[in-house]
């Protein structure tokens, strides 16, 4: 999978039911996630005093420690056996939170270190003959670099709208996951679906031409509602990479929703 000099310096700067059941009682943790999301909008918070200007609807849980970040959910799990960070990344919170180094120097994906067998057309590595998007870490968010074959060319030279919204469809649904694993500190991301989702295409997107895909969370919404299930707002970018400069083609816009515990393959 194609990963440029200038993305990868960009990106340097398993787990089951009984971990959650420790993670309740250790209470939940702040992340990297919470910071973009608290910049995205920022609001009074319910757990802070009436001078408070730092919450967000994304970043309540930062506040039950007094707004500082705690590593010892992280610590928790890895005295447990669990593998805190498949991804060997260094944003990862188990390493800017608790300060726990990556197993590994190597950076893996977030669809390699967390469903491997996943036959997913989009992202799953197992899938011989899919898109094979391949994302990682940056702050608040996920990068991912790919090149579309011209298979998927609706027109010569311009690659089916649908084949783009394929991207922005698993890419949404991986940085919603991972903010919700980093947030409650589990060892494996949720299972999320996408709710709904808007795309607008700027220009035609090439076949067989460095692009980058890049996400920012905009907010995490829970509720405390029997039934209710968390929501996940994601922005999206997809650029043609010319030698340095970038040419936006497409934006997204997604909802996207916890369904489950664990990620499914």
């Amino acid at each position: 999978m194609l990963r440029t000099a200038v993305l990868a310096a960009s990106r340097r700067a398993q787990g089951g039911a009984d971990a959650l059941a420790t993670l309740a009682a250790v209470g939940s943790t702040g992340s990297p996630w919470g910071a973009a999301a608290a910049a995205a909008e920022p609001s009074q918070c319910s757990s802070c005093p009436s001078s408070c200007t730092c919450g967000s609807r994304g970043a309540r849980w930062a506040h039950s420690s007094g707004h500082r970040l705690s590593g010892s959910q992280w610590e928790v799990l890895r005295n447990q056996g669990f593998a805190v960070n498949p991804c060997n990344s260094r944003l990862h919170p188990s390493f800017t939170e608790a300060g726990i180094e990556p197993d590994q120097e190597e950076e893996l994906s977030v669809q390699e270190a967390y469903t491997p067998e996943s036959t997913c057309w989009g992202c799953g590595p197992a899938a011989g003959d899919g898109l094979n998007l391949r994302s990682y870490r940056i702050p608040g968010g996920l990068e991912a670099t790919v090149e579309l074959s011209a298979k998927y060319s609706a027109f010569p030279g311009i690659i089916n709208g649908g084949v783009v919204q394929a991207l922005f469809d698993c890419h949404g649904n991986w940085t919603a996951a991972i903010a919700l694993m980093d947030k409650a500190a589990l060892p494996k991301p949720p299972l999320t679906l996408t709710y709904e989702m808007l795309c607008t295409f700027k220009e035609t997107t090439p076949p067989a031409e460095p692009l980058i895909l890049r996400s920012q969370i905009v907010r995490i919404k829970e509720s405390e509602a029997p039934g209710s299930k968390a929501t996940v707002q994601v922005d999206m970018n997809l650029y043609h990479s010319l030698g340095g400069h970038e040419k936006l083609l497409a934006s997204s816009t997604g909802i996207f929703k916890k369904l489950g515990a664990l990620r499914a393959l």
